[in-house]
Order: C-alpha cells, then structure tokens, then sequence
C-alpha cells in the first residue's frame, strides 16, 4: 500500500489552502450582496406598506402638516407610521446610545465621508426594524419631495456606506409610495452616482432593477 509522504501532504494542503484564500472572500462576499439585495426590497415593500396604510388612517402625507426638514416634521412622520411598524429600538431624533446608527461616520461608495449625518442631525427621526435594518428618514427637502428614507440593511453594523448596506428611497407627490433613488430622471442617477468614483447614493435603484450588486466589481 503507497502511502503520501510528509512533504507531498504539507503541499497538498498548502494548495488547498491557498485556493480556500483565494475563494472564500468572493464567496461570502456573494452571500453578503444576495443578503443585502433580499433585505432591502424586504424592507422598501415593509416601509411602501406601512405608508399606505397610515395614509388611509391619517389621510394623503401632503395633508400630515408637514413644515419642513425639522424635528417637527420628522416626528409628525414617526407618529403617523410606526403604529405600522414592527419597531425593535425607536431611537427618536437623538440616538445618544448608537442603538440604531453607527457611533462613527458613514462613508460614501468613493470612499469619502459623510459625516456623522444620521447621529448629529435632529431632523432625522431614527429605529431599528424587527428584521435588522435601521431606518432614519427627514421631512420635506423640496417642494416635491415629502419624506426621505435612509435604509441600512444590517442596522447599525459595518460597512455603513451608501451602496453597500445604506440606500436613499424618497416619497414624492402623487406617487403613494416610495421609491429608491437613482432613477435616470432623478437628481442621483444610478449611472453617475452608482460607481466606484460616486457617492453611492444612486444604488437603490439599480440593485432593485438588477436584483444584483455588479456595479461593485
């Protein structure tokens, strides 16, 4: 019976372990990416419901007495909509504990930061959904613009840059719903912001499109 030697295993393994290091971050990082794009059409279709549903209960959000990108106005939202929302932490406009934002700043898909928008400003009312994902959203920017939402699909935790876990959805006149921005008529198209020198903002709508993150490689 013919056995390996020493050395003919030590290579053996060493080969098997540089083909695990050289496939297993693509691997999970494919996971991540499938993750990320099934939470977030998860959580745009939980937030579009739960704006219907207080619509019908409070009327159409044009009429919610909104005055503006304040903490008035951000908590006139919160009010309106987390009666239909399974909230696991409501963080309220001042996140001092970091439960549902990251403590440090967010980054922006060329790698620059935003600062520590989501912490410091209080006219972002800020929860964290049973499913994991954080939200904080702001009131009217422009005339047409009611509600911004900011989605990060794995809460507070890393990477915390836009593209990657934090896309921008908007609720705009007329429309009764959200959508993601990035559309190619919108202030963010996906083909200037969605790209390793943009800022990421746009990605919303081209992971929903695409059903992929491609635009990361």
């Amino acid at each position: 019976m013919k056995c390996f030697t020493l050395a003919e295993t030590l290579i053996t393994l060493g080969v098997i372990g540089v083909v695990a290091a050289m496939t297993i971050p693509n691997l999970m990082q494919k996971n991540f990416e499938r993750q990320t794009v099934s939470k977030l059409r998860q959580t745009q279709s939980i937030i579009a419901q739960a704006i219907r549903m207080a619509e019908e209960e409070y009327g159409e959000v044009s009429g919610w007495g909104l005055t503006g990108a304040n903490t008035v106005s951000a908590e006139i939202i919160a009010n309106n909509l987390k009666p239909f929302l399974k909230i696991s932490t409501d963080c309220g406009v001042k996140d001092t504990k970091y439960s549902c934002v990251n403590k440090n700043s967010y980054k922006q898909l060329n790698g620059t930061n935003h600062g520590e928008y989501a912490i410091s400003r209080t006219d972002c009312y800020k929860i964290a959904l049973l499913n994991g994902s954080s939200i904080w959203w702001r009131g009217p920017m422009e005339a047409t613009r009611y509600i911004t939402f900011w989605i990060d699909v794995n809460g507070k935790y890393l990477p915390n840059v836009y593209g990657k876990d934090l896309f921008v959805f908007v609720y705009e006149n007329g429309t009764n719903s959200i959508k993601p921005l990035g559309a190619p008529d919108s202030d963010s198209p996906w083909q200037r912001t969605c790209t390793k020198t943009g800022n990421g903002w746009g990605c919303a709508f081209y992971v929903l499109q695409n059903q992929n993150m491609n635009y990361l490689h």
